[in-house]
């Protein structure tokens, strides 16, 4: 009987090499994963990541597929319930139970403000009904300390995700500040509805996206929200390739 139990779950097992499990919520690690790829034919990655706002190890995860390919790195996330059994799944990152601010942030705490408890659109950055949410206290960290402690446990990243909801824009900007050069960034930035912006060409007035253009990222890829940039000093042209 066991024998019999046995094949039945390596026959499963076997069946399911066949497909392709994406983790990420719009299909970006498939587009990540082609990038790096190319990179590498190049030039040599230090394989780690900063992904802030990790909200959780496996669902809607830009790195969880790296880190099966070897990669491992910081990941930031203010709600310690979402990061309860990250240890146990992703063993090799470091967690950070903060919220990411800017350098020039002077409070001790931000206030996180939610819909449903431990939802993916948790946000220190809510755009209506503010009476009607929860909200937690949740530390903070600045940009530049992370980058600090990346470089101390792991060495330059990468990659660097960010999905906030919310100031994304801010903490970008602090780019600007490194002496060294992220070779790939995702970012989730959303255009303005009440200015009518609908078209992914909207992006281009964005004071972020010139920012990022000014010191050399190339936009080269949309998916839904999330932009995935790419340094000039490392992007490889589809048609070189």
């Amino acid at each position: 009987m066991r024998d019999i139990i046995f094949k039945i779950i390596l026959n499963i097992f076997k069946s399911w090499k066949k497909y392709y499990f994406d983790f990420s919520q719009f299909g970006e690690e498939k587009v990540l994963f082609n990038i790096f790829q190319r990179i590498s034919s190049k030039k040599k990655l230090n394989n780690t990541y900063i992904d802030i706002g990790g909200f959780d190890p496996i669902k809607f995860s830009n790195t969880y597929k790296l880190y099966q390919k070897n990669w491992s790195g910081l990941v930031i996330e203010p709600n310690k319930d979402k990061t309860i059994n990250w240890k146990k799944i992703r063993p090799r990152d470091h967690v950070i139970s903060s919220a990411v601010v800017e350098k020039s942030y002077e409070k001790k705490v931000l206030k996180i403000f939610f819909d449903k408890k431990n939802s993916a659109m948790s946000t220190a950055y809510p755009l209506s009904n503010v009476d009607k949410l929860g909200h937690y206290d949740a530390s903070v960290i600045k940009f530049n300390e992370i980058i600090s402690i990346c470089k101390n446990k792991y060495g330059n990243p990468s990659f660097l995700n960010i999905d906030i909801e919310g100031n994304e824009e801010k903490i970008l900007m602090e780019l600007k500040d490194l002496n060294f050069i992220i070779p790939v960034i995702c970012a989730e930035i959303f255009l303005e509805e009440k200015k009518m912006q609908y078209s992914v060409f909207d992006y281009k007035d964005l004071p972020v996206i010139m920012f990022l253009e000014e010191i050399g990222y190339y936009l080269i890829n949309i998916n839904g929200p999330s932009l995935i940039f790419c340094h000039k000093d490392y992007w490889i042209p589809y048609s070189k390739l």
